[in-house]
Order: structure tokens, then C-alpha cells, then sequence
């Protein structure tokens, strides 16, 4: 897969620079007849062994690109103190209402502010980071709570982050680099969160239940190769402990209304054919 990776964006940089493919149009269909042959080859090899999550978490850092990249791996070292800080200040101790609101707030002010340079960009990861652990402490009761005026307002304010990075008031690789450490950390954080719920409490409904296992596979569909790359230690400890818990016990199986084997070889299957697909 990882030579394939490597041939296919060599080939194709070199046909789309012919759009229509009009000049190269016999070699463009040859290219894409093989990778057709190739995915589909691929996607039967995902089904000839029973792979688990630890195998879609390694099958997808051993194909990544971006693996020994020097340059990426040395950014990452050098923002890896400023993420394993965030854990020294402790949640607040407050009730659903009153971190929702407060959240809210600190998200429309921030939108209000602006961001305008890397300071500013750290003091949100910071003061975000604090309010959504906080938040999670209340996940099991947002349940019936509508949150869509958080989530847009937080995609506002990462894609002003992205503009200010454009136009040079933020470093590019700062912005890449910080932003993509910002989003694993927090994929992994939701998707531990919901793990540890699952097995202290139990679900109100299949509605929840079901939202709880798109949350906990969340990081296995959206961590992609360069996000692995900006994986932390930290966060490495996190992804493998959801790892091992996934297919723990039929308590999963239940809270999911699906069974044993769908849980352990079927879902991940699906997960590596997803990646697969993405190729």
C-alpha cells in the first residue's frame, strides 16, 4: 500500500496537469483501470484476516507518508511541552448549565476578538482545551442538549486561525502544526471519555448508545496519516488504551445493540476498508 501511495501521487501529479486528460488520455485510462484493479485488491486483502483496531492504527501509521518526515517530527517535539501542560490545570467544578454557558461565552468572545497572531492562537487552544475536558465531565448528560451553535462557532474561529496563517499574521507551520495536534488531542479525549462512561454507566437509549460508538471510532476515521504524524506520546497512550477497550467485554456489544464479532473483526474491517478506499 505504502509504494502504491507513493507511485499513484507521482503519477497522477504528473497527468492532472492535463485536466481533461486530452494529451495523455491512453495513459490516464491505464492509470486509472490499475488503480481500480489495486483498491479493489486491497479491499479483499482487508477481508482474508480478522484485523482489530491495533491493526487499522498500525496498518495506517505504517503507510503514512509522512512517517519519517524529519521536519514535521521535529515541530511536533517542539510543541509537544505546550500540549502536555494543558493537563496541569485542573476541570472546573461546576454543574451541564453552567459550563455550557461559559463555554458559549468564551467562544463568542473569542469570535468577537478575533485571532491575530500565535499568541492568541495558544490562549485559545489553552482556555478551549479547559472548558471542553470540562465538558466532557458532563457528557453523559448532554445527551438530549443542542450543541450545533458550539460546534459552528469553534469551526469559525479554527477557520480564522487558517485565513490568519494565510495572510502571515500566524506562521504557517505553527497553524498546521498546532491546529492538528488541537484536533487529535481532542478526538481522543471525547472518544476515551465515552469509553470510561460506557463502562461506569449505563446508556439512556440506542440513540445515545449509537452516538457513543460514532464518537469512541471517530479518531480511527478522522485521524488520517499526517494527523498520526503529530501524535504525541501522550496521545498515543490514549489512542491504545481505546484500543484494548473496544473489544473488552459484551458490555460493548450490548451498549451498541450489535454482537461479538461484529465488534472485534467486523467494525474494524470496516474502518481499514474506509482507508483503504480513501487511497
Amino acid at each position: 500500500m505504502k509504494e502504491w501511495k507513493e507511485v499513484n501521487d507521482t503519477v497522477y501529479k504528473f497527468l492532472v496537469a492535463d485536466s481533461a486528460f486530452v494529451k495523455y488520455h491512453n495513459e490516464a485510462g491505464d492509470y486509472f483501470l490499475i488503480h481500480d484493479s489495486i483498491r479493489k485488491e486491497l479491499l479483499r486483502l482487508a477481508e482474508t484476516w480478522r484485523y482489530g483496531y491495533d491493526d487499522v492504527l498500525s496498518i495506517k501509521e505504517q503507510t503514512s507518508t509522512y512517517k519519517d518526515d524529519s521536519e514535521l517530527a521535529e515541530a511536533v517535539s517542539l510543541a509537544t511541552p505546550f500540549f502536555a501542560s494543558l493537563d496541569s490545570t485542573c476541570i472546573s467544578v461546576c454543574d451541564k448549565a453552567s459550563i455550557l454557558k461559559r463555554y458559549r461565552y468564551f467562544l463568542t468572545t473569542t469570535l468577537s476578538k478575533g485571532i491575530n497572531n500565535r499568541e492568541d492562537m495558544l490562549r485559545f487552544i489553552r482556555d478551549e482545551d479547559y472548558m471542553f475536558r470540562t465538558f466532557l465531565h458532563h457528557l453523559y448528560e448532554m445527551d438530549d442538549e443542542p450543541l450545533a451553535d458550539i460546534s459552528r462557532n469553534t469551526e469559525a474561529i479554527c477557520r480564522n486561525i487558517f485565513i490568519a496563517a494565510r495572510e502571515g499574521r500566524i506562521p504557517s507551520k505553527d497553524a498546521i502544526v498546532y491546529m492538528s495536534m488541537r484536533t487529535v488531542r481532542r478526538l481522543l479525549q471525547n472518544s476515551a471519555e465515552c469509553v470510561e462512561n460506557i463502562n461506569r454507566l449505563e446508556m439512556k437509549g440506542k440513540s445515545q448508545g449509537n452516538a457513543y460508538l460514532w464518537m469512541i471510532i471517530q479518531p480511527f476515521v478522522s485521524i488520517d496519516p499526517f494527523l498520526l504524524a503529530t501524535m504525541t506520546p501522550q496521545e498515543r497512550s490514549r489512542f491504545e488504551y481505546i484500543v484494548t477497550q473496544l473489544p473488552k467485554s459484551r458490555r460493548f456489544a450490548d451498549t451498541f445493540d450489535i454482537n461479538l464479532q461484529a465488534l472485534n473483526y467486523l467494525l474494524p474491517q470496516q474502518l481499514l476498508k474506509i482507508y483503504v478506499l480513501s487511497v
